[in-house]
């Protein structure tokens, strides 16, 4: 086999990739690419991945400042619709 048979779509496999990432991992790895890029960085990745920018400064933030909390929980406590007990009866 040459060296040519192994081409890669990998714009196919960094959306395949990007799509099992949690919402955490995808603000951080859309940061990552943001920084890469340069000037013009939130917007092209905002664009590419469909995400808003503010999400994307946030993972700079994060990243620049090196203050990702502990992977144990995706999102905050309390979040989310409330139990069917906690809600008022009509």
């Amino acid at each position: 086999m040459k060296k040519t048979d192994f081409e890669y779509d990998v714009a196919k496999h960094e959306e395949f990739f990007y799509a099992q990432l949690s919402e955490r991992q995808k603000r951080l790895y859309a940061a990552l690419q943001a920084m890469q890029i340069g000037y013009y960085g939130v917007k092209e990745v905002s664009e590419k991945f469909d995400i808003h920018i503010h999400t994307i400064r946030r993972g700079k933030k994060e990243l620049l400042l090196e203050t990702v909390p502990p992977a144990k929980r995706v999102r905050q406590k309390g979040g989310g619709r409330k139990n069917a007990t906690h809600r008022q009866s009509d």
